[in-house]
């Protein structure tokens, strides 16, 4: 096993599913988090991301820096912490020598609706305030790439499903139901196109491109089904393999503040 560490900064479903990769591939790595989960076979480290010196610390002995992290979905949280997380990932990988690996989403990218299909060069002119937070932070770990020697990747992948996914919409409000022989439920256009990304792909692919030494400096996109199913689709396949109504029941826009799906 390689003595240099890949430290995973987040111990969600995407950073334990790179742990999991990184494991079977015989490369030391560790999962990093402000409150450990007890039970992990992963080695594990505390920390929190917002504090400077602590990353310094429970870096020293890496490689490679990712950042599978996330923060309540709260856009004052994002426009507060999110600079921090990353000037902070930033200033660890220029003291110790560090390739830092982000793991992103697609809401950088604007104006709605995306353009079909959604590449790595669309236009960044998000609508809404967490998209601007995307895209701040992706211009700031491009300049450490540009600016400051600091090897830098952006991995980018769409709404989860997968092993683990629990708080995503797709589970929260579909497949939970159909999983209890209920009816599925969707909040929007279920008969839009839309992509979604299986975790465990997106997990394979961050660890390929951290191991590429090519890929750095640039963005990519994670794999993510391909062509994009509507919701529908999805839900009408999964109620098949769950024994579950086909129906999915379309809950209005009004809802969304009681359900708690939405914060600007």
């Amino acid at each position: 096993m390689n003595r240099a560490v890949h430290l995973i900064v987040g111990d969600g479903v995407v950073g334990r599913a790179a742990a999991d990769v990184l494991a079977r591939r015989g490369i030391a790595h560790a999962l990093a988090s402000r409150t450990p989960s007890p039970g992990l076979a992963t080695p594990q480290r505390r920390v929190d991301a917002l504090d400077p010196d602590a990353l310094l610390g429970a870096s020293a002995d890496a490689s490679h820096l990712y950042l599978t992290l996330g923060l309540p979905y709260d856009a004052r949280v994002w426009e507060r912490d999110w600079p921090r997380v990353i000037d902070n990932a930033i200033a660890a990988a220029r003291r110790h020598g560090l390739r830092l690996v982000m793991f992103d989403n697609l809401y950088g990218y604007g104006p709605v609706p995306l353009r079909q299909p959604i590449r790595e060069d669309h236009p960044q002119q998000p609508p809404s305030r967490k998209g601007r937070v995307r895209q701040a932070i992706g211009e700031r770990l491009m300049q450490a790439a540009r600016n400051e020697g600091v090897p830098v990747l952006i991995a980018r992948a769409s709404d989860f499903y997968g092993p683990g996914v629990r708080g995503a919409l797709l589970f929260a409000s579909a497949i939970e139901r159909q999983l209890q022989g209920k009816t599925a439920q969707w909040l929007g256009d279920p008969d839009r196109l839309h992509s979604y990304t299986y975790v465990p792909d997106a997990a394979r692919g961050l660890v390929e491109l951290a191991l590429d030494e090519g890929a750095y400096g640039q963005a990519w996109h994670l794999p993510t089904m391909t062509p994009a199913p509507t919701s529908r689709a999805l839900l009408q396949m999964s109620a098949r393999l769950l024994g579950a109504p086909q129906r999915v029941q379309v809950l209005p826009a009004a809802m969304q503040s009681a359900l708690g799906l939405f914060v600007p």
